[in-house]
């Protein structure tokens, strides 16, 4: 029963990825272009979005106090 359980735990956890799967793969371009380094910015910029890092970066910027950002955040 718990090995059952610890075998599904296990697939659910790799078959729920999602930021892996945007990814674009940068060694097709010289490390030294200015190429790599766009797909690269491209890669970082898609994997904060999916994260939704970057806006609770933006509430916490425009709140004046504390309180402020956690009641936007909870929003």
């Amino acid at each position: 029963m718990i090995r059952k359980f610890i075998i599904t735990s296990i697939i659910l956890l790799f078959s729920n990825s999602p930021i892996l799967a945007d990814v674009v793969d940068c060694n097709k371009f010289s490390k030294l272009s200015k190429d790599y380094l766009k797909c690269q910015k491209d890669n970082l910029k898609q994997k904060s979005d999916d994260s939704g890092l970057t806006g609770t970066v933006k509430n916490f910027k425009s709140s004046k106090t504390l309180s402020e950002f956690f009641k936007k955040n909870k929003k």
